[in-house]
C-alpha cells in the first residue's frame, strides 16, 4: 500500500480531501490521487510498507517499542526511541559509547 509523505514547508496541507502534515506518512489508496501526488515536488510516494523511523510520531515509535518489549520506552524521547529501535533492528548490538576508562 502506498504511503505519501509531505515534504513541504507549510504546517499542514489539505489536498484532495486528505490532510497532510510534514514528515508524517499518510496511506493513500486512490490511484488517481497518487498519480497527481507523484508529479508534485512537495510529496514523496513510498510504495513499500517500511516507513523510516524518523518519519514516525513519538506515539507510533512508543507503540513499536512496546511491541518490541523495549524496557523504559514510556520515558524515552524521540531520538532515544529511534536509537533503541535501530539497535534492536541491527541485531541487538548497541552503539559503542564507552564512558568508562
Amino acid at each position: 500500500m502506498p504511503y505519501v509523505t509531505y515534504r513541504g514547508k507549510n504546517a499542514s496541507l489539505r489536498l484532495y480531501s486528505i490532510r497532510f502534515e510534514p514528515a508524517k506518512p499518510v496511506l493513500v489508496q486512490d490511484k488517481t490521487v497518487l498519480e497527481k501526488l507523484r508529479d508534485h515536488p512537495d510529496f514523496e510516494v513510498n510504495e513499500e510498507k517500511v516507513i523510516p523511523l524518523e518519519d514516525l510520531t513519538v506515539v507510533q515509535l512508543k507503540d513499536k517499542a512496546k511491541k518490541a518489549s523495549i524496557e523504559g520506552f514510556a520515558d524515552m524521547k524521540k531520538p532515544e526511541l529511534i536509537a533503541a529501535l535501530k539497535t534492536l533492528e541491527g541485531g541487538g548490538v548497541p552503539n559503542a559509547n564507552n564512558d568508562t576508562p
